[in-house]
């Protein structure tokens, strides 16, 4: 009786030890796997980022066509007005100076 309680008593021992082992070793697994999945996720933010960081450029960049052409266009039509501008001046001029002659000499 004595011996079967030893043996019982090895079998729980090394249950035990193999037991210990499998969660030791789930443990190492799942380490890993979170050490795995810490690495997919910085990746994956990087990623982002840099996507991000790419179509924030890009929206810029638009921005800033968009703001040269409306400046562009906004010049083009102060320049037109000037010379518009400009040319009725010219006329009323040259009339001025016809009535100031005719006047002087009649």
């Amino acid at each position: 009786m004595e011996a079967q309680g030893e043996k019982l008593l090895q079998n729980l021992v090394h249950e035990e030890q193999q037991l210990v082992a499998k969660v030791e070793q789930a443990e190492q697994e799942a380490a890993e796997i979170v050490a795995e999945a810490e690495r997919k996720a910085a990746q994956i933010r990087e990623q982002a980022s840099s996507r991000a960081d790419k179509t924030a450029q890009t929206r810029r960049d638009e921005a800033e066509q968009e703001s040269q052409a409306a400046r562009q266009e906004v010049l083009s039509r102060a320049e037109r007005e000037v010379a518009d501008a400009e040319a009725g001046a010219a006329e009323k001029r040259q009339a001025a100076v016809e009535r100031v002659l005719e006047q002087v000499l009649p």
